[in-house]
């Protein structure tokens, strides 16, 4: 009896259990069904694409081209300074970079519109102002040349203001304005007193004004920033040194030059 009775609520408790193992089946089923549908939604819609940062891209593309443009890469240059310029089409730097590259394409008309784009947008881009410059200085616009360099070195964040004022310096020599340069020329020195490009043009115009003593000082100047044989001091000592009168040390000069750098333009202006 007792085992019937037990044989019976076993069954009853299997039956039970069955039934509430379905319901437990049918709800596993559902979360399934459920859990299969969000992974082919997140499938169907794929990861988000990161967002571009066009500022940065802007500024990568720029630096290549400019390292292009100075290897004289024509091509790729244009390619990424181009595309910079969709990126970041108001980048007073990007604009200007642009324009360096219409200058060696010779189209120039376009290189000083981007020039004047690249300054509307930043008025005190001191780059921008000293490149512009330079070009107005090479189509014989000196007086608008020099107004650019002023202009760059008025802003006290120009990091290289010497470029600018050797720059307005060479513009006033090509108006023969003699006074002007050297005093252009004097304050790069002052703002850097190892800028070479400085050195050099003082050592030259004074040898010009056969202010010899002077100029032998800048060369020397020169001489000890460069610290390596350098045909234009060479150059530089062999003239100076015959207006001193000190033909032992211009002899040696020449010497120098002639064996050391036999190809060069300064070699052969003495002949």
């Amino acid at each position: 009896m007792w085992s019937v009775g037990r044989q019976g609520q076993g069954s009853q408790s299997a039956r039970s259990s069955f039934r509430q193992n379905r319901g437990y089946a049918v709800k596993a089923g559902s979360l399934l069904v459920v859990l299969l549908v969000a992974i082919s939604v997140v499938a169907c819609v794929g990861p988000r694409p990161m967002p571009v940062d066009k500022g940065r891209a802007a500024e990568l593309n720029t630096k290549l081209g400019l390292s292009y443009l100075e290897q004289g890469r024509l091509d790729l240059a244009e390619l990424k300074l181009q595309r910079a310029l969709k990126e970041a089409p108001k980048s007073s730097r990007v604009l200007w970079a642009n324009a360096l590259l219409y200058e060696k394409l010779e189209k120039k008309k376009r290189a000083e519109a981007l020039y004047r784009k690249a300054i509307q947008y930043n008025p005190k881009d001191s780059e921008a102002l000293n490149n512009f410059g330079t070009f107005l200085c090479k189509e014989g616009r000196e007086k608008e040349a020099v107004d650019m360099f002023e202009k760059a070195v008025a802003n006290p964040l120009y990091h290289t203001p010497e470029y600018a004022y050797t720059n307005a310096g060479l513009c006033e020599l090509k108006s023969s304005n003699e006074v002007k340069a050297e005093e252009f020329f004097r304050k790069a020195l002052d703002t850097n007193t190892r800028y070479a490009s400085a050195l050099y043009q003082m050592a030259l115009l004074t040898y010009r004004q056969k202010r010899y003593l002077t100029s032998r000082a800048y060369r020397e100047r020169l001489a000890a920033v460069l610290n390596k044989l350098n045909p234009k001091v060479l150059w530089l000592c062999v003239v100076t040194e015959r207006g001193l009168g000190d033909y032992s040390e211009a002899d040696s000069c020449e010497k120098t030059l002639k064996t050391a750098f036999p190809t060069s333009r300064e070699a052969s202006l003495l002949y």
